[in-house]
């Protein structure tokens, strides 16, 4: 059983109800449920950000050059959007289960705000070049779906060290 942390005043009302529900104190006083939990969040992990990185690397021609970017990029993202939604499904539950705890850590706090850069390279980058990936062929793709690229593989990096950072501090 883990320690019971009292309300802390700096956390909204509404995300303290969540954390002391009894839900979110079940998964987190689980010995077994929240392990798994974060195992089904890495596994998600894993499979969101190396198709992610996958598809980078190929648009960027550092791996699969042979290969047109639009045949990549259609094979990996029905597992980019399977990882995602067990990310953001664990994520969300995990989130509950310690928010009280860690509303204010300073790497939570940077892995969301990396989130939505991350989120929004992501938009850009489907709305904008991805919409003529297509028409690159295997030829060199264009300097803005490089550069979106190359800013995905940082951000998605720096989301996974944030995230890892947030239990140690």
């Amino acid at each position: 059983m883990m320690a019971y942390f009292p309300p802390n005043p700096n956390v909204p009302s509404v995300l303290w109800a969540i954390y002391d529900s009894p839900v979110a104190t079940y998964i987190r006083e689980s010995e077994n449920l929240f392990p798994v939990l974060q195992t089904f969040h890495v596994i998600g992990l894993i499979l969101m950000i190396g198709t992610i990185l996958l598809l980078d690397l190929s648009i960027v021609g550092v791996i699969l050059q042979s290969r047109s970017a639009a045949e990549v990029g259609r094979n990996l993202l029905p597992y980019t959007w399977a990882g995602f939604a067990v990310v953001f499904a664990s994520g969300l539950i995990l989130l509950a289960a310690q928010v009280g705890r860690i509303y204010e850590n300073e790497f939570l706090r940077a892995k969301l705000v990396l989130l939505v850069f991350a989120a929004v390279n992501v938009i850009v980058f489907h709305l904008g070049s991805y919409r003529r990936i297509a028409h690159w062929g295997t030829e060199t793709a264009p300097v803005s779906a490089k550069t979106a690229a190359w800013l995905s593989i940082a951000l998605w990096s720096a989301v996974v060290i944030a995230g890892r950072y947030i239990a140690y501090y």
